[in-house]
């Protein structure tokens, strides 16, 4: 397209991290999963090191006004100290300071103040279990704040945490966030501890299902207001989610939780296929009479019980991170690499290094945390590394290195969960449905019918979960995967682990909370000659080819020089380019959304100033093999219009 006015200004709101003692040792835990956020506990938090606070007056007290006692007992918390260590800094801190400790941390953290840990768990079929309470976690957390809603929808998740490679020892927890209030960090509702997952269900679920039927008719008092509380969703991965519905593993022949399509055996491949994408769609209330789908159920589960709950509706299949993420993108990714998905061609080493170099050669904008690992460490890769992969650099790395029948088949793929992962699109995602289920159909055609599992099959139902629910992100296990990683981390050698685990939650939770102000938005910052815009707590714009890059409303991608107050508003200044096209080159669809290829020589020389109003999103520029040309793809959760 060809830019030559002036674009309009649009008033728009702003814009929305080695001795054992009587309970610890050092024994070396390995993470299994990604940490995303490790300032969990705070209320309010900013994800920008350099974000700005009130340095306040003189008569403003330091931490808050907290005690020494109290400041030392919060950074031996945050930083996941032992006992052992406190209980040598002590003496140390005793002898040269006027403050004074106890001899011993579990009198210092509160470790013990509601009684042992072993007094908390009760012994049940196939192992222990600790129940804390939706309700205990709420009063816990909010203590005499208000919360800043009257309602509070919960999103539950339930999985399974292996603790240790020299034995069978696993956690299933279960945990949950409030949906109204984001900001809350995930909360642990209770844990299961044996060499399996629970051997009975109702032993496991009941006190939950209980606790939400009493919630459901009476509510919670929280800081002298009754609060409503509700399930909004169940999100788990497939074998999770077949446990507590109490029906067939995924793979199973009648194993889709949705719809009543039957698994097929093939006896060339060895693998149980789904096909088509026009079976009857399963209901709540066929579900609940357990003898409508035959060779489905398993057992009858507690979650029935739970009011005005749609087991069919509510217990999710489109999670981002396992059917999407690890799932699907890491299926294509393999199988293309490995050349053993059907008829494609393996790659070679070569094409391997190409694919390293112009991944090595990407600079994702600094909100993408993780640099793209070469293809060879496939296996290691992070949830958000392949979503990255698929949103931000799979456009260009793979064109001309799959077949032109994969590439475009694999783009209504990258177009459908596009459009799904931002409200913005919400227009779009009825389009978005019929995109997956042509991807569904022409897979078997692209690959082999053998090949298309039950997570391709499942691509189908994503639509219905996010018209339901929302985009991706916000029925995605990402948060409650990342607090399993922690829950793992906070263990300290093998020994009592429940109870290892129950304590350090204990004194988490005897935190004293600071509300960490954020500032606000937007807000500009100037060290020297170098200036940095925040719209947000998640969108700045600095110079610099990473952060440099967006998307006006008037389709005008801008390369950010500087801003400045001018008036009463916060103008940006900017070169544009004066001519971009759409991403034909490509694909040819209408639904690549906002995304363009440019000229760098087609950068205009002098700066053009811009309105915040104007600013759609930030832009992540993917050098092409065309020489001095770019494609630009929006940030997705920079998207505001």
């Amino acid at each position: 397209m060809e830019i030559t006015g002036e674009s309009t200004t649009q008033p728009s709101e702003n814009f929305h991290n080695i001795e054992m003692n009587n309970d610890d040792s050092a024994d070396e835990i390995e993470d299994w999963v990604e940490v995303v956020d490790d300032s969990e506990d705070s209320v309010l938090q900013s994800n920008d090191e350099d974000s700005e606070s009130d340095t306040g007056t003189g008569e403003e007290q330091p931490f808050g006004g907290k005690s020494m006692q109290q400041c030392i007992a919060d950074w031996s918390v945050d930083r996941g100290l032992t006992h052992e260590d406190l209980n040598t800094l002590f003496p140390i801190l005793n002898a040269f300071t006027p403050y004074r400790f106890p001899k011993d941390a579990r009198t210092l953290l509160g470790t013990y103040k509601n009684g042992p840990a072993s007094k908390q768990i009760v012994p049940i079929t196939g192992g222990q279990l600790w129940y804390h309470g939706i309700g205990k976690c709420l009063q816990e957390y909010y203590g005499d704040v208000q919360p800043k809603v009257p309602n509070i929808s919960i999103n539950v998740s339930i999985d399974g945490l292996p603790l240790h490679n020299s034995g069978p020892t696993q956690f299933w927890p279960i945990l949950m966030n409030i949906w109204e209030t984001p900001e809350v960090p995930c909360l642990v509702v209770g844990i299961f501890c044996g060499p399996s997952k629970p051997s009975i269900l109702e032993e496991y679920l009941r006190p939950l299902v209980d606790e939400l039927i009493t919630l459901s008719d009476n509510g919670i008092i929280i800081a002298g207001t009754e609060i409503r509380v509700h399930v909004r969703a169940f999100i788990a991965d497939s074998p999770a989610r077949s446990f507590i519905k109490g029906v067939i593993n995924f793979n199973g022949k009648h194993g889709c939780q949705k719809c009543v399509v039957k698994g097929e055996y093939s006896r060339a491949s060895h693998r149980l296929f789904f096909r088509g994408v026009d079976a009857q769609q399963r209901t709540d209330e066929e579900f609940r009479s357990m003898d409508v789908y035959i060779g489905h159920h398993k057992e009858r589960t507690p979650l029935l019980e739970i009011p005005r709950f749609d087991v069919i509706k509510d217990v999710v299949i489109a999670d981002r991170l396992h059917l999407i993420d690890l799932g699907v993108t890491k299926k294509l990714l393999k199988g293309w690499m490995s050349g053993k998905m059907g008829n494609c061609t393996k790659w070679s080493h070569d094409t391997c290094l190409e694919i390293n170099a112009l991944l090595d050669n990407l600079r994702f904008p600094s909100e993408i945390h993780r640099k793209p690992r070469s293809v060879e460490l496939l296996p290691r890769w992070k949830g958000t590394e392949l979503s990255n992969f698929l949103h931000y650099s799979s456009v260009v790395v793979l064109k001309g290195r799959i077949s032109d029948s994969e590439y475009n088949h694999f783009m209504l793929y990258f177009c459908a969960i596009t459009l799904f992962s931002s409200v913005v699109y919400k227009a779009h995602w009825p389009e978005a449905a019929q995109l997956l289920d042509k991807f569904v159909v022409e897979f078997s055609t692209v690959y082999g019918i053998e090949y298309t599992s039950s997570n391709i099959h499942n691509l189908h139902h994503i639509y219905e979960d996010v018209n339901r629910f929302g985009p991706l992100h916000t029925i995605s296990s990402y948060p409650f995967e990342s607090k399993l990683g922690r829950i793992k981390k906070s263990l300290r050698h093998g020994y009592k682990s429940l109870e290892q685990c129950v304590n350090r939650l204990a004194e988490q939770s005897r935190r004293q909370k600071i509300a960490i102000p954020v500032p606000t938005t937007p807000l500009l910052k100037i060290k020297g000659d170098k200036v940095q815009l925040r719209l947000d707590n998640s969108f700045t714009l600095r110079e610099g080819h990473r952060d440099e890059w967006f998307l006006t409303k008037n389709e005008i991608i801008v390369k950010f020089s500087s801003a400045a107050q001018v008036g009463p508003l916060l103008s940006i200044f900017g070169k544009y380019f004066t001519c971009i096209t759409e991403s034909y080159s490509y694909y040819n669809s209408p639904f690549m959304k906002n995304i363009y290829e440019a000229k760098m020589s087609n950068l205009s020389t002098t700066n053009r100033v811009f309105q915040i109003a104007e600013v759609k999103c930030k832009m992540v520029a993917i050098k092409t093999d065309i020489p001095d040309s770019f494609l630009f793809i929006p940030l997705l959760h920079t998207l505001i219009r």
